[in-house]
């Protein structure tokens, strides 16, 4: 589901703790990670957009008001137009990329494992979106292989945002949903009870008879490329517009969804990384700690928090808005600031997200994981 909010600058947010950083846009809101002082080099990318209309989803020019109704639509048409002519700036930092003389990928210092938790929003209005992150998953496969020491044990999977399995019908305005509490409460039904629904309610979106896929970066990554790429736009445009990405992030680590679950979060010596793809306010309910804390529960063998990293492509005006924290917040309460993106933006921004830079993070944070034992 989409919400459109008017921005002079649609943001990009590059931050890590191997010194990616990013100058964007408007307040910060929420607890904010610190990862020392980066040093940058300003790279000015296309317009992004800040205004469309998609099937499924009416708006009101310059409202920044969004009406959407849940059911099947499809992805095909144009890319959005664009509503500002302004750019935004990127600051890319130094990391050790793959060709890195200096980078050091001795496996006995760091890492064996590493977890991609994907959570797509399956609203709609997400189908060219998942079509554009599908795009650009090969290469960011081959960058993480290359990052990577040889033998690293890579679990690819992805849960969606819905919690409910019926008619959704939900707003917003200013990035603030106009539903009551108790209506999105009533769209957000918690694990162990369960709606049927493939990959809702932070349960792994079952694809060719897997919840995830188990690659050794030795291994020829073909399986994995085609595996995830058909999975990602496989989620669709069914899921309840009431879209609670932290909340389903959360419930996967949580026992409660083991029966589905089960093997992908790995705790000694593995790198968790949580990539949320959505271009809405998370109204996920409760407090964002909840959410954190069932993540770190299930890393205490690794370190806990210092072995969870944040990314994904989100809405960028309402990431920056005070009426929207939840995304935000949750997004930085992990071990080093998010890598994020405008999900709005060109696909060929997605590649600056989903590409080497963030493979670089993954590397630095592997480097700093003790191995099991």
């Amino acid at each position: 589901m989409r919400s459109v909010c008017s921005s002079s600058r649609g943001p990009v947010r590059v931050l890590a703790a191997l010194a990616v950083t990013l100058a964007a846009c408007g307040d910060d809101a929420g607890t904010t990670a610190t990862a020392g002082t980066p040093t940058t080099a300003p790279t000015t990318l296309p317009p992004l957009t800040s205004t469309t209309t998609e099937q499924g989803t009416t708006t009101e020019q310059g409202t920044g008001t969004a009406t959407e109704t849940s059911g099947p639509t499809t992805s095909t048409g144009p890319l959005p137009t664009t509503g500002d002519t302004g750019g935004i700036k990127l600051d890319l930092g130094q990391p050790d990329f793959p060709g890195d003389p200096t980078a050091d990928t001795d496996a006995a210092k760091g890492c064996t494992a590493v977890d991609l938790l994907f959570v797509i929003d399956n609203s709609v209005s997400m189908g060219k979106h998942q079509e554009d992150l599908s795009a650009v998953f090969p290469d960011f496969v081959d960058a993480i292989i290359a990052a990577l020491p040889p033998g690293t044990d890579l679990h690819v999977a992805l849960t969606t945002t819905s919690f409910y399995d019926g008619s959704c019908s939900e707003s917003t305005n200013n990035c603030v949903s106009q539903s009551s509490e108790q209506e999105i409460l009533q769209h957000y039904v918690a694990p162990p009870a369960t709606t049927t629904e493939n990959g809702g309610q932070g349960r792994l979106f079952e694809w060719q008879g897997q919840h995830y896929f188990a690659l050794d970066t030795d291994d020829d990554p073909a399986a994995l490329k085609a595996w995830f790429t058909a999975a990602a736009t496989a989620a669709g445009e069914t899921g309840c517009s009431f879209e609670m990405p932290a909340a389903a992030a959360g419930w996967a680590a949580d026992p409660a969804t083991a029966p589905t679950n089960a093997g992908f979060i790995r705790d000694a010596g593995a790198v968790l990384v949580v990539f949320v793809l959505t271009d809405e306010p998370d109204k996920s309910p409760e407090p964002v700690s909840q959410w954190v804390d069932k993540l770190v529960a299930a890393k205490q063998q690794c370190g806990g928090i210092d072995c969870i990293l944040a990314s994904g492509l989100v809405p960028g005006f309402c990431y920056d808005n005070p009426g929207d924290s939840t995304l935000k917040t949750f997004l930085e309460s992990f071990s080093a600031p998010p890598f994020t993106g405008d999900i709005d933006g060109d696909p060929s921004d997605y590649a600056m997200v989903v590409g080497d830079a963030l493979a670089g993070v993954i590397q630095e944070k592997c480097e700093q994981i003790e191995p099991p034992g």
